[in-house]
């Protein structure tokens, strides 16, 4: 028995739901729109105001939360959670956790996380809204590389996993082992998708 609660959605037939998800949950009065031929996992929330794109796959445990608006072809992977006013480009994979305002370009890979600068540790956690950070098309974001900041990393880049980025990063550059290359340094050792 499916046991699937849905609240004031706009959402296509063509869309497969898995058990004991919540959509449209929320205390915004913005709709949720999702579009078609996507597949929605298991114990999946996403919350009012949300809009996404076609052709998605959101895998099991995943959050989206209210006001994210997200473009066609995303993989969600596991577990992971894409926060409040989020804009995610078309075809992301995601498998790190995208913060608050946060902004993913088209055909981004992101498996890192991200952290806020807290430059006023003495504030309310809920009451500061610091620059979150802006990823340029086609970049890759490696696994377990942390985002600090309200950063811009630039199109056709490459943070190797792992690293700690403080910093801007230009367009066609690489992050790795704490420096900044150009793309073209590596001669196709390394592949975006721009």
């Amino acid at each position: 028995m499916n046991k699937t609660n849905i609240i004031d959605i706009d959402i296509d037939p063509t869309v497969k739901i898995g058990e004991f998800c919540f959509l449209g949950r929320g205390n915004t009065n913005n709709l949720t729109k999702i579009g078609k031929h996507g597949t929605i996992g298991s114990y999946v929330i996403i919350e009012k105001g949300v809009t996404i794109g076609n052709n998605f796959a959101i895998d099991d445990r995943c959050t989206i939360y209210s006001n994210a608006h997200i473009g066609n072809g995303l993989i969600l992977c596991y577990g992971k959670n894409i926060h409040a006013n989020a804009i995610v480009g078309n075809d992301c994979i995601i498998g790190g956790h995208v913060c608050e305002r946060m902004i993913l370009e088209d055909r981004v890979t992101f498996m890192g996380e991200v952290a806020h600068s807290h430059y006023n540790p003495k504030s309310d956690w809920n009451t500061t809204d610091e620059p979150s950070p802006k990823i340029g098309e086609g970049s890759i974001i490696g696994v377990n590389s942390l985002i600090i900041g309200g950063i811009t990393i630039g199109k056709n880049c490459y943070v190797s996993a792992g690293e700690i980025l403080r910093t801007d990063l230009p367009d066609n550059s690489v992050f790795i082992k704490d420096k900044i290359y150009p793309i073209s340094s590596f001669r196709g050792l390394f592949t975006t998708r721009y």
